[in-house]
């Protein structure tokens, strides 16, 4: 259901600050659940999916399923692999191969919804552009940067202060090749409190554990990443944005 929030043709949606904070609403019963349910096998699952089900039902805006299922793929599937190489490990159960419960991997899509609405928030959503090339330097810069980050932390998550090192150096870089614009900034420098804070919020709850947690349990590395990665998911935010925009209403 759209709840009367209507898209016109050509004009990409632009998220309102009710919006964001009923996104942030979810997300802080997601964290309440998981501080009383994480522990209990088929608890947390039930919960999860009541909120997120809940959260389509009532707040549901054109597109957000695609971005559900970005998060699913990007987001789960980068936290199995994180898994599979031991970067750091989940405390509660789970039924797949690896240590990851099944509902952090479709929890994904919630935190990839309410970037959605983050990113499309005034101060960060930035001009609309109605012919944005499929991919651009700044976006296959990030992508290349993004194999090396991975590359770095499986081969480092076990080693004090490495990966910590390597990341800020690598940011400053990109940063100075290719400067971000102001909207981009705005993001990036808001990422540097959302993203640690969900993260310790987390942790503190008992889900996870890093193996070079320095700051209530988090690495240093992970809030560089956030920064960093912040920027790379905008861009291809923005260009499914811009497909949303110009196609048909009929089955998106």
């Amino acid at each position: 259901m759209d709840n009367g929030k209507q898209i016109r043709p050509g004009r990409a949606y632009e998220s309102t600050r009710n919006e964001l904070l009923a996104e942030a609403g979810v997300m802080a019963l997601a964290v309440a659940a998981v501080y009383f349910l994480h522990g209990r096998g088929r608890a947390m699952p039930a919960a999860m999916g009541a909120i997120i089900a809940l959260r389509f039902l009532t707040l549901n805006r054109r597109g957000d399923w695609i971005f559900f299922l970005l998060g699913v793929v990007l987001g789960g599937g980068n936290d199995v692999l994180s898994m599979y190489k031991g970067v750091y490990h989940y405390n509660a159960a789970t039924v797949l191969p690896v240590p990851i419960p099944l509902w952090m991997v479709v929890f994904w899509g919630q935190v990839f919804v309410s970037f959605r609405k983050l990113m499309r928030f005034g101060p960060f959503k930035g001009p609309d552009e109605q012919s944005l090339p499929l991919i651009d330097a700044p976006l296959a810069l990030d992508i290349v940067i993004a194999v090396i980050y991975r590359m770095i932390i499986y081969r480092t998550a076990s080693t004090p202060w490495l990966p910590d090192a390597l990341f800020a150096a690598i940011l400053i870089i990109r940063l100075l090749v290719l400067p971000p614009r102001l909207h981009e900034r705005r993001l990036m420098l808001a990422m540097i409190v959302i993203g640690p804070l969900y993260e310790m919020l987390l942790i503190g709850c008992g889900l996870y554990v890093y193996q070079t947690g320095v700051i209530l349990g988090m690495p240093l590395w992970l809030i560089v990443y956030w920064v960093f990665i912040i920027r790379a998911l905008k861009a291809i935010f923005d260009r499914v944005e811009n497909v949303l925009a110009t196609a048909p209403r009929k089955g998106w």
